[in-house]
C-alpha cells in the first residue's frame, strides 16, 4: 500500500483560512508567513507553491471578503421573475450579505481591510474596483424595477450598502434583531426613490 498524499487544495484552503483567522485576530501587518504555515500546520516552502508572497494572499482575501462576494442574488438574471418587487429583492440581498458576514472573520477582515487600503495600494486596488462594479451593478438591478434616473439609483443602492455596512460595525448599539433592521433599511431606500421618481 502507498502513503496517501495530501490534496493541493486541501493544503491551499488551510493556508487561507488559517491566514483568515490570524489576519482577523491580529491585522495584515502583524501576521507573518511563519505564523500562518504554523496554524496551517504546513512548512514554509509549501506556502511559496501557492502564493508568491504574504500580499499576493491579501490580495486574494480581500477581494474574498469584499460586498459584492456577499451578494450572489446580484448576479441572477431573471430577477424581476424571481423577486416581483424591489423590496423583496432588496432584502434578499440584505439576507445574503448579513448570512456572508455573520461568519464575524470576514467582517472583521473587511474592516481592517479598510483601515490599511490607503497605504496598501494593491488592496486599494482591489477595493476601489469592487467597490464601483458592485454599486454599478446594485444601480442597473434598482432600474430594473424603478423608473428613475441612474444616478438616483446609484445614490439608493449606495444607502442601502453603507446601511448594511454600518450595522455589521454598530450592530449591538442599535438594538433590533437582523430583519427589524434590513426591514427598516429597505424602506429608507424605497422611500429615497419615490421622492426620486415624485421630483
Amino acid at each position: 500500500m502507498g502513503m496517501a498524499t495530501k490534496s493541493p487544495g486541501k493544503t491551499r484552503e488551510k493556508l487561507v483560512r488559517s491566514a483568515m483567522e490570524l489576519f482577523a485576530k491580529k491585522g495584515f501587518d502583524k501576521t507573518t508567513v511563519d505564523e500562518i504555515v504554523a496554524r496551517a500546520g504546513v512548512a514554509k516552502g509549501t506556502f511559496y507553491l501557492y502564493f508568491k508572497s504574504k500580499d499576493d494572499l491579501i490580495k486574494e482575501l480581500a477581494f474574498e471578503v469584499m460586498p459584492i462576494m456577499a451578494m450572489p442574488s446580484l448576479n441572477d438574471p431573471y430577477i424581476t421573475v424571481s423577486f416581483p418587487t424591489l423590496e423583496s429583492y432588496l432584502l434578499q440581498l440584505g439576507r445574503e450579505f448579513l448570512d456572508f458576514y455573520s461568519e464575524s472573520y470576514r467582517a472583521e477582515i473587511f474592516f481592517h481591510m479598510l483601515s490599511v487600503r490607503e497605504r496598501m495600494k494593491s488592496v486599494n486596488e482591489i477595493y476601489r474596483q469592487a467597490c464601483s462594479e458592485l454599486l454599478r451593478e446594485g444601480a442597473r438591478r434598482v432600474t430594473a424595477y424603478v423608473k428613475v434616473g441612474f444616478e438616483d439609483a446609484l445614490i439608493a443602492f449606495q444607502v442601502f450598502i453603507a446601511s448594511l455596512m454600518h450595522y455589521l460595525h454598530a450592530r449591538e448599539c442599535i438594538g433590533l434583531s437582523d430583519e427589524q433592521y434590513l426591514r427598516r433599511a429597505v424602506r429608507v431606500v424605497l422611500n429615497h426613490l419615490r421622492l426620486s421618481v415624485s421630483v
